[in-house]
């Protein structure tokens, strides 16, 4: 791979962590949540089981690890570094993780609540698999 691709897939894995950090903004209330938005704070799977703070905390801390994880990842893969696969990986199998558990059920607004990140997350473990 030539090292200017390389660093465009490494900086678009990058940006693609950072997207998540907007459920960390919603889930901390530094912007009102609106039904525009997506995300309603609410989860299918733990808000029957957990506190409204305890899954906005949850969502808060995952989604911090995900971008994490998509920043170290992007930089590894643009400097072509072993490393960055496992990690990448991890971090997109962890994003559709936590956006299944997070999504409130409804199917509306899909594209808001993650849908595009769930395919890029399944394309990226595609790709690094089978490289």
């Amino acid at each position: 791979m030539t090292a200017v691709l390389g660093l465009a897939v490494g900086v678009f894995l990058v940006l693609h962590g950072l997207v998540h950090l907007w459920y960390v903004v919603l889930s901390q209330g530094w912007v009102e949540m609106e039904d525009a938005m997506g995300w309603n704070g609410r989860s299918w799977l733990l808000s029957d089981l957990l506190t409204e703070g305890t899954v906005l905390s949850l969502a808060s801390v995952l989604y911090v690890l995900v971008a994490v994880g998509f920043l170290a990842g992007g930089v590894g893969y643009a400097l072509d570094r072993d490393w960055a696969t496992p990690v990448l990986v991890g971090a997109a199998v962890l994003s559709t993780v936590v956006l299944v558990a997070m999504w409130d059920g409804q199917f509306d607004l899909l594209v808001e609540k993650g849908v595009v990140g769930v395919a890029i997350n399944v394309a990226v473990v595609a790709i690094l698999v089978l490289r």
